[in-house]
Order: structure tokens, then C-alpha cells, then sequence
């Protein structure tokens, strides 16, 4: 058994370390928030982000795949909370932090494993995202296109180029940080943003009825250079699904 934290997380995993540190990290200030579906639309990684499912409580460790529909039955569980934050410093991108929605579980590099992406809610010092000042904390990510323009997004572990959130063909091996385009298609490192509001699929599956996707933004979503911007239109387009 590992040691235990104060709120009931299993700390063994990580050792009990609650916060990172980095002789190049870069000052950093919560700026929005809002609710996203984080979508490969690749084939053979097509699919959206969701934490695997576990046994062992709400409050353990957890892990992300990617399942291929959103269903009446999954819906809340791949809404992701994404907050942005400004730097004082030129960045060729968006800083961000993950959090799902119904968990409440942040993403995150492994303390000793950085190539480990792993979800955890509680033990993070500062708790809130909204209080992370520095993006020594193992839970931000810089943001950004693949390339100018492009709606296809990149999320790089503090900065990193040599670890990007990336899935596998393989539905059920969970994500890794990877580099760039290294071992792995670069397709298997490309996200987009997708509105929350969610409808039922129209037509390309045999039972669209159980199946749901994002309802499109009355407006066309920004590339990356106005990746902030993007997400603070969106303040109004909280989730609305409906059971």
C-alpha cells in the first residue's frame, strides 16, 4: 500500500509530490475558461478524449484513451474544462490546463515518468487552476496549430516538444507523451477544440441514434493565434446536453 494524502489520494504512484519545478519556467496568469470535446479526426485515431475506466474510485490516479462515439451514456464524461493563461513573455502559442468536467481530474505529466500521462484530482499545490502562476506545474500544456492557420492543435507537456499528448491506434493503450512525429504519426498528435453542445449524429453510423456529436459554433473556430480569443467567445456555449 502506498502512502495515503490527507483528502484520500493515493499518492504512491507519484511519491507524494504535489508540485514541480523548472530553472526555465515562465510566469503565467489564469485568463478564461471553458467547456471543450478534445477530437482526433484522423483515421485511426479518430476519436475523443475520455479517462479510462477504473475500479478504484473517483479519487485514484487515472488514465486517458480515446473512445471512438460520444453516447448518451458517455456524454459528460469527455467534456473538458480548458483554462488559458497569459505570459509575460512571447510564446508561440497558448498555455493551457485540462481538467475533465465530471471527474474534475487534471491532465498531467508523471512526477518521475514525464513521457507518463496521467489524471489526478486533488494534491496539486496550488489546488485551483485558476491560481497556477508558473508553468513549472506539471499540469499546464502549451497549445498550439501544427501549423499556421491550421484548426489542428498540438499540446505539449510545459512547453515540450518531445512530449505531446499523443493516442495509438490501439483503442484501448492509454496516451503517452511522445515527441513530435518520432516513433508515431504526427496524425496521432493532432486534436481540435470542438463546441460541448452536443445532437445526435447525422447519418455515417448504423445506429446514429446512440451516437452524438458536437453541435458546430455559429462562428468559425480560430486557428491557435486567437486560441484565447476562441475560448472566450465561447463563455456563453457552456455544456447543454440533455438526458
Amino acid at each position: 500500500m502506498g502512502n495515503k494524502h490527507s483528502q484520500g489520494v493515493d499518492m504512491a504512484e507519484e511519491g507524494g509530490e504535489r508540485a514541480s519545478t523548472s530553472d526555465t519556467a515562465q510566469t503565467i496568469q489564469f485568463d478564461t475558461v471553458g467547456t471543450r470535446v478534445m477530437r482526433n479526426p484522423f483515421p485511426g485515431y479518430e476519436g475523443f478524449l475520455i479517462e479510462k475506466a477504473q475500479q478504484s474510485g473517483t479519487n485514484a490516479v487515472g488514465k486517458v484513451v480515446r473512445t471512438e462515439h460520444v453516447t448518451p451514456d458517455n456524454k459528460h464524461e469527455v467534456i473538458v474544462l480548458v483554462y488559458t493563461y497569459t505570459c509575460s513573455s512571447p510564446v508561440d502559442g497558448t498555455y493551457v490546463v485540462l481538467q475533465f468536467n465530471q471527474s474534475e481530474k487534471y491532465f498531467a505529466a508523471h512526477k518521475s515518468q514525464p513521457g507518463k500521462l496521467i489524471l489526478r484530482k486533488r494534491g496539486w499545490n496550488p489546488e485551483r487552476a485558476e491560481d497556477i502562476t508558473t508553468t513549472a506545474d506539471r499540469r499546464v500544456f502549451l497549445m498550439k496549430p501544427s501549423q499556421p492557420g491550421s484548426r489542428d492543435l498540438v499540446f505539449a507537456s510545459r512547453g515540450s516538444s518531445s512530449r505531446l499528448i499523443t493516442v495509438f491506434q490501439n483503442i484501448r493503450r492509454v496516451a503517452e507523451l511522445q515527441d513530435q512525429g518520432t516513433g508515431t504519426a504526427i496524425e496521432s498528435q493532432l486534436y481540435q477544440l470542438d463546441n460541448a453542445e452536443l445532437r445526435r449524429a447525422k447519418g455515417g453510423h448504423e445506429s446514429t441514434g446512440d451516437v452524438l456529436e458536437p453541435v458546430p459554433l455559429p462562428f468559425p473556430l480560430k486557428p491557435l493565434g486567437g486560441a484565447d480569443e476562441q475560448l472566450e467567445e465561447c463563455q456563453d456555449h457552456r455544456e447543454q446536453l440533455h438526458d
